[in-house]
């Protein structure tokens, strides 16, 4: 059937376009994953930052965030920056396991 529009998928002949593959669970949970350590290993970057800057008062800081509590400032923020990912591996692990669960109960 001839158109007038030139895009296929506004005619609603999808045949011609080109579709983009669903991302599975796993690809998503990987993402995830990927995302969380990477917030990981910066909060525990921050919180080095932040002993050095508390404990040594060598200011690699401007001055206008050299105050008497930038050290303290930059481990809080560490800490909530490795918060995520300690919560995500505390909960993976006590989620069941599904296929040993399965396998386990046809036996």
């Amino acid at each position: 059937m001839a158109t007038l529009f030139p895009l296929p998928s506004a005619a609603g002949n999808k045949k011609h376009s080109a579709e983009k593959p669903k991302h599975t669970h796993s690809a998503r949970c990987s993402y995830r994953l990927i995302t969380l350590i990477g917030l990981d290993i910066l909060g525990v970057l921050l919180m080095l930052m932040g002993l050095r800057q508390q404990f040594h008062h060598q200011g690699f800081l401007s001055e206008a965030f050299n105050t008497p509590y930038a050290g303290v400032m930059l481990l809080v923020a560490g800490v909530a920056l490795t918060l995520p990912f300690f919560v995500w591996s505390f909960k993976a692990n006590f989620r069941p396991l599904g296929n040993f669960n399965k396998s386990n109960a046809n036996k």
